[in-house]
């Protein structure tokens, strides 16, 4: 074995094969030593006259996850891969990629410089680099264009996503899907590699021609919609058109040059931070215990969340109890998910026997005593305490011991809700966030009494959903929601930006909607309503509350900040512009234009701040935990990071000013990291933060 690599000559009465095994565990990570023996071995190979065929392989289940990514902060030593790639491609001697598991990003691009690609039914392929704001660096983007076409190139790299055997195949990717283990695989493999006649030169000349000008111009604008406001979509097309119109090493310098571009850009550096935040989210400093029993959930309420929440669960195998005391609310709720279901077989994303044993794991019933077996139950009614108190007194009485006692409630006081139980160690809050079975986070809710049992199970039940989950503390709003709650789209409006200007400001930035789009779309009247109960509606100098007075809900009714057609597409409205200006008017406010640049400030920089506020309360466990719940709750684009990591590139001690100037009482901590000039993730800011959470929730109650 050299470096991370095991050699195996195997000879049969056709000849003999040597059998290289890259073993890096666990997935395999193109590390220097996986590069130093593919290297050293491809050369030992080419000089041993014996061996008349290599094939490719890898250990662990896995064929190859990639590039090892710590090596993008620390650097990279040894051969670099495109010349290990070189090598293999170089050899006279048919080399075969036997696939079996994955073949990502660097690993497909080495499954590329093989002459063949035999797969495992198993086994899938992609490059996803541009989800980290790159594009394969290795050769991948003018090889592909060579193997399947661009067109196709261009899906398999802008979509980011991994291909199953079976489409891998069909788009060109494998050559053939082989049946049986991974030692079937490996026997065909070591079969096809002698029954191919030496490899001539290879001709890396143009790609093929379907990728006239046309076609890729529609595809950049396709992707331009798709991926809005990130490069590295855009640099892979650029490379595909080298593909097509240069010969292979012009076409490679394309690749190097576009590659460096977006590996020192913001985007870049946003994505991997993302990448890793997202994956360290799920880790709560302190916990030991183990989670209990995850088998059944309960669903209390047959509305749009929870049954959203219900597709979740039987979706990923969980036996599902979907309540409802009202039979038509129940029968209403099945009904919405089963339409559901139908739509996904029309689109073709699920079959009719997948969504027929879904639909068998969801069990509607109007009778508390069907939760009593359940493992987990989460409350998904309205928005009310006093109701939410009886019900959890409900459950407390008909629920098994050690069954986990969850509320879906967005902001409301967990420990209040736990103190109807005799059991607040079981109760936490699940904050799904709608739609549930589309949007990807899940915010853990703790209060001071539950209990580290309670807190695992919770974060397994996420996993086991599939969720982005997040623990958080027991606040006003919780995280998402507190943060991007105090957002300066209001104050922006009151003080004569028009709406359509704030919005465009937005989007510009990245987000998919705009601020006053959001509302329209949430229901101006919820926030309407509850300021007339209070008696604080005043319409003739808050325009939200003029908006409101008139009826203007937002898409439910047709009109809101803007107008809407039966397809809900929104255009500026002169009605509500007439309404905005007599506000503005009654106000002594003028309209004015403002730079994007600095709504984008007006909008944001208080969400930083109060993001500041939630870490030194010890609401969050990190920074990046903040970025994560705004990215998967408020779709916040990831190539901006998140509002955290946003606050670091603009600058803190701009920050601080600018929060300041606005009138905001900025955060403690916000002015201590300014202060000690503390940088994103540096281990004393980490420190000062995980300190928070720990004096807030001491480890021992866990």
């Amino acid at each position: 074995m050299k470096g991370q690599v095991q050699y195996e000559k195997r000879k049969t009465k056709d000849g003999c094969v040597a059998i290289l095994t890259m073993d890096n565990k666990p997935v395999n990570a193109l590390s220097q030593g996986v590069r130093v023996g593919l290297d050293q071995y491809f050369k030992e190979v080419a000089a041993d006259s014996e061996v008349k065929a290599v094939v490719l392989t890898g250990a662990h289940g896995v064929f190859c996850g990639g590039a090892d990514i710590s090596e993008f902060a620390t650097g990279v030593e040894g051969p670099m891969l495109g010349e290990v790639i070189a090598a293999m491609e170089a050899s006279e001697k048919p080399v075969v990629a036997a696939i079996d598991g994955v073949a990502l990003g660097g690993g497909y691009e080495v499954a590329l410089g093989c002459h063949y690609r035999l797969a495992s039914q198993r086994a899938q392929a992609g490059l996803p680099e541009v989800n980290l704001g790159i594009l394969p660096g290795a050769g991948g983007t003018q090889r592909l264009p060579r193997l399947v076409g661009a067109a196709k190139s261009v899906d398999v790299m802008c979509r980011g996503a991994p291909l199953k055997a079976p489409k891998a195949a069909e788009v060109g990717l494998f050559d053939r899907v082989i049946e049986g283990d991974h030692a079937a695989l490996i026997q065909a493999s070591v079969d096809f590699a002698l029954s191919m006649p030496p490899v001539a030169e290879r001709r890396l000349g143009r790609g093929t021609a379907d990728a006239a000008d046309a076609a890729l111009a529609a595809k950049r604008q396709e992707y331009a919609k798709l991926r809005p406001g990130e490069a590295a979509p855009q640099a892979i097309i650029t490379c595909i058109e080298a593909a097509v119109k240069q010969e292979f090493k012009d076409g490679m310098r394309v690749e190097f040059q576009e590659f460096c571009k977006l590996m020192t850009g913001a985007q870049a550096q946003a994505l991997q931070y993302m990448f890793f935040a997202e994956r360290q989210c799920q880790k709560v400093p302190g916990l030991d215990a183990k989670p209990r029993a995850l088998q059944s959930c309960g669903i209390l309420g047959a509305g749009l969340m929870g049954g959203g929440i219900a597709m979740c669960c039987a979706e990923n195998g969980l036996k599902v109890v979907l309540l409802d005391v009202d039979q038509k609310n129940l029968e209403r709720g099945m009904s919405v998910i089963k339409k559901n279901y139908a739509r996904s077989v029309e689109r073709k994303s699920k079959s009719q026997a997948q969504v027929e044993t879904i639909l068998s794991k969801i069990h509607p019933c109007s009778n508390y005593e069907a939760l009593s077996e359940c493992d987990i139950v989460v409350e998904a009614v309205f928005e009310n305490m006093d109701l939410k108190k009886k019900l959890f007194a409900q459950l407390d009485a008909v629920c098994k011991p050690g069954c986990v006692l969850a509320s879906n409630t967005s902001g409301l006081d967990i420990d209040q809700i736990a103190s109807a139980t005799q059991r607040p160690e079981d109760v936490i809050g699940c904050h799904f966030f709608s739609p549930a079975n589309v949007m990807k986070l899940l915010e853990n809710v703790r209060g001071p009494r539950t209990g580290g049992e309670t807190i695992a199970t919770a974060m397994a039940f996420g996993k086991k959903l599939k969720k982005v989950t997040c623990l958080v503390g027991n606040c006003g709003g919780f995280i998402a929601n507190r943060v991007m709650g105090v957002s300066g789209a209001a104050k922006v409006l009151q003080e004569g930006v028009w709406p359509q200007d704030i919005d465009a400001a937005a989007e510009a930035y990245g987000m998919r909607m705009g601020p006053l789009r959001m509302w329209d779309l949430v229901g101006l009247d919820l926030f309407g309503r509850e300021r007339e109960k209070s008696g604080v509606l005043n319409p003739e100098q808050v325009v939200f509350d003029a908006m409101y007075k008139a009826q203007r809900f937002g898409q439910k009714s047709g009109k809101g900040f803007y107008q809407y057609d039966q397809q809900r597409r929104h255009q500026r409205d002169p009605s509500a512009e007439a309404l905005i200006q007599q506000v503005w008017s009654n106000t002594g406010v003028q309209p004015k234009t403002m730079p994007q640049e600095e709504i984008i400030e007006n909008l944001y920089l208080p969400v930083v701040n109060e993001g500041f506020k939630c870490l030194e309360e010890g609401m969050a466990i990190r920074a990046s935990d903040i970025d994560v719940c705004c990215v998967f709750g408020y779709n916040w684009p990831r190539y901006r990071g998140g509002p955290m990591k946003w606050a670091f590139t603009v600058g803190l001690p701009t920050v601080l000013q600018k929060v300041e100037q606005m009138g905001l009482t900025p955060s403690e901590l916000l002015k201590e990291a300014v202060a000690k000039k503390w940088k994103m993730n540096s281990k004393d800011f980490n420190a000062r933060i995980l300190s928070a959470w720990t004096a807030r929730w001491p480890a021992g109650k866990l």
